[in-house]
């Protein structure tokens, strides 16, 4: 199994609206095949404001067949575009895991 994570901070005055964007991202993803589970989660403790997205996918090559399905979706690069001022520019990480 394979994890993807992205971690992201709110920009400042932006909570509401960016919550309601990462659970529409959320479900945007879930539509693209190959995706086993989407979740989102805000940090309880730590970093105020941070948002982190996980997906599941069976290997690698099924990660790379849901990028190519988002990277040629108008309303993944609509969404992106919608939420340039929600979240803090550069504070976003991506990681991709493998299970043990």
């Amino acid at each position: 199994m394979i994890r993807w994570m992205s971690v992201t901070r709110i920009a400042r005055g932006n909570a509401v609206a960016a919550l309601k964007h990462a659970k529409e991202m959320a479900e945007l993803a879930k539509k693209y095949e190959g995706v086993s589970s989407c979740s989102v989660c805000m940090d309880s403790f730590g970093n105020a404001g941070t948002i982190r997205y996980f997906m599941d996918f069976n290997d690698l090559a099924t990660f790379e067949g849901v990028q190519n399905q988002a990277l040629a979706d108008d309303a993944y690069w609509k969404m992106l575009e919608e939420a340039k001022d929600l979240f803090i520019e550069g504070s976003t990480r991506n990681t991709v895991m493998r299970e043990l």
